[in-house]
């Protein structure tokens, strides 16, 4: 399998996050990347580093507007050099308000601002965010070149992740909606493309951005939302709206499902892309779904992604993986490595 990586993949993430009302040390440090990184190695992928984005160049920039509003855009290039130069300013932007149902109008002021575009407190804005952002989006697009010039399958190792983004909102550490862009990138060869999303949370961005459409199908496997993040998306009677009715399917889980439970999760997500008619399928990929990761509530065993990526495999579908979450520091190497060899086996 071709791997292309982010060159930011093993930059310093954010410094911290909210979690269950205590700020704790963020959960994407540069190990995850440095370990998902020797997992493709011993899972014998052919290694190439994405080009260094250019913010200005056409195609790059066409591809991000194709899936985030302007003004969003806008905001996440400048915001963190307008925050800092206010008075007894943090070192990262968190919202410490945010526009409730009542808001009335829109304020430009540089905290207000972090309110409106910035959907939770595991998403704080730093100094290189955009850069690293940017980094991630160069790789899933040269992955989604990769598979419109004939691989069968491509790698994607990006450090932020992206399926949290919505279309003019960052949350869940996520800035830029990778999956969404790289859709669009291979919606350029594809008349219907699927993102099959297997983290532990739902891709609750990938929803946003498609519910509308029919030639993008999004089906998530993950934890309930009754009382799991997002909390607010991933329910199972959202699928979909007016044009896009019908493509959007959800499949959430009980925290402590076991890898039997979770292959027959994944087997209906398969059938659902086979009678979709997907020509392309982009897995939003995740490894929180490991019985030991801080962030879930899943019982997979490592062998379990060897599993899943077989039966990924069995799809028999241009195949782009872009690399979303995974906590458990110590697993990370070996999941990837069982993913890829088990996608390989067949």
């Amino acid at each position: 399998m071709k791997a292309i990586i982010s060159p930011y993949f093993e930059a310093q993430g954010p410094l911290q996050m909210l979690y269950r009302g205590h700020f704790v040390s963020h959960y994407d440090v540069a190990q995850r990347g440095q370990q998902i990184h020797l997992g493709l190695i011993e899972a014998e992928c052919s290694i190439e580093v994405a080009s260094l984005p250019e913010c200005g160049e056409s195609n790059l920039h066409e591809l991000i507007l194709s899936v985030h509003d302007g003004k969003y855009i806008d905001y996440l290039q400048g915001a963190w050099a307008k925050w800092s130069k206010m008075p007894s300013s943090s070192a990262e932007i968190f919202p410490n308000i945010s526009p409730n149902r009542h808001i009335t109008r829109f304020n430009q002021h540089p905290v207000a601002l972090a309110g409106w575009y910035i959907g939770d407190a595991a998403a704080p804005i730093g100094e290189n965010t955009w850069r690293n952002a940017l980094g991630s989006v160069s790789t899933v697009i040269e992955a989604a070149a990769r598979l419109k010039s004939g691989e069968l399958a491509v790698y994607a190792l990006c450090r932020p992740s992206g399926h949290h983004a919505c279309q003019d909102m960052a949350m869940g550490m996520c800035f830029l909606n990778n999956v969404a862009i790289a859709a669009q990138a291979l919606r350029k060869q594809f008349s219907r493309v699927a993102i099959l999303d297997i983290d532990m949370h739902h891709g609750n961005g990938a929803q946003q951005i498609f519910y509308h459409r029919d030639d993008v199908l999004t089906v998530s496997i993950h934890g309930d939302p009754s009382n799991f993040y997002p909390f607010y998306s991933g329910f199972a009677q959202e699928t979909g709206f007016e044009q896009g009715e019908g493509s959007n399917v959800n499949l959430p889980l009980p925290a402590g499902t076991n890898e039997i439970a979770y292959l027959e999760a994944l087997n209906t997500a398969g059938n659902k892309v086979l009678e979709f008619g997907a020509e392309a399928l982009i897995v939003a990929t995740g490894f929180d779904t490991f019985k030991s990761d801080p962030l879930g509530c899943f019982e997979l065993e490592s062998c379990s992604y060897y599993a899943i990526g077989r039966m990924i495999r069995s799809l028999k579908l241009p195949t782009l993986f872009a690399q979303e979450g995974g906590y458990f520091v110590p697993a990370l190497r070996e999941n990837v490595r069982q993913m890829v060899v088990g996608f390989e086996s067949i």
